[in-house]
């Protein structure tokens, strides 16, 4: 199928079942964002979505995803418990509409809104009725604010093509985006130019620029560590491992999926959902490691 085909079906997949059909499947009223500090002027908020990051300070706000379009009133409650600054900047960790479903509605206060190329140029090709970053980089970019130096950074193509971590460099945080999460086994948007072996790299750096004092916000779940990031890593080392294997033993996909060669871990980690299951994982992994 050539490149102009695929775009065009993906296209029409996106006007006849839009993305935010979802929407109507949730009850936002019941939706409650909720504030947690991490470390001196930075926070983050857990609602419904990704964790948005939130750095606070005299020169105004810094946001790191912006989760659902109905939620941001929501979500400026929840900041005006703790600032009453502006929004000044935000930053996209990638593509997914619930971290950018807000990025209207932050650019019609004001709101400076920053992400990777790849960001923009994947919504665009997706159809995504978000509004993409209206300010974007090709590898990096530094944000000098509240006294701190906040690095926004490309990764790996991990999570999807456009992945970035965000390093506040004094008070020594990171944001990861959706390539980390303490909720479930990693999600690889292959669609959207995931690579499970590009998570493992991803990991690899997050681990390399890390301490045992970091403290790590991931795209879902709690605040974790590089411990608890490299254990993460290590499960993957394994299940590639195990997977490779299985492809030089003759095994296919089916099979693969049969012989149940992560059960150890998907207890803990397997979401029995689409997204964070066994199941897609093992699906990312072996069509990297399967060609």
């Amino acid at each position: 199928m050539s490149r102009r085909l695929h775009r065009l079906i993906t296209s029409i997949i996106f006007i006849l079942i839009p993305s935010w059909h979802l929407l109507a499947k949730q009850n936002f009223d019941s939706v409650e964002i909720k504030v947690h500090s991490v470390s001196g002027q930075v926070f983050y908020l857990q609602g419904s979505g990704g964790n948005i990051g939130l750095f606070i300070g005299d020169d105004g706000v810094f946001l790191i995803d912006d989760q659902y379009a109905p939620l941001t009133d929501k979500i400026v409650a929840a900041i005006r418990e703790v600032s009453q600054q502006p929004i000044r900047f935000l930053v996209n960790t990638h593509m997914h509409p619930d971290h950018t479903g807000g990025n209207e509605n932050f650019g019609n206060m004001g709101t400076l809104i920053f992400g990777h190329d790849n960001v923009r140029s994947q919504m665009e090709i997706a159809g995504s009725p978000q509004t993409p970053p209206l300010i974007t980089y090709g590898e990096d970019m530094s944000f000098h604010i509240n006294g701190e130096t906040v690095y926004a950074f490309k990764t790996p193509n991990a999570h999807t093509n456009g992945d970035s971590y965000i390093l506040f460099k004094q008070s020594n945080v990171v944001h990861t985006g959706d390539i980390y999460r303490t909720t479930s086994y990693p999600y690889i948007d292959v669609e959207n130019g995931g690579s499970f072996l590009g998570t493992i790299k991803a990991l690899d750096l997050l681990i390399q620029i890390s301490d045992s004092e970091t403290k790590i916000i991931p795209g879902h779940g709690v605040l974790s560590n590089v411990s608890e990031v490299r254990d993460w890593r290590d499960m993957l080392l394994v299940i590639r491992d195990r997977i490779i294997e299985s492809v030089k033993a003759g095994k296919n996909l089916k099979e693969i999926q049969e012989s149940k060669l992560t059960s150890e871990y998907d207890e803990r980690w397997d979401s029995g959902r689409r997204i964070g299951s066994a199941n897609t994982r093992r699906e990312a992994a072996y069509k990297e490691l399967g060609k």
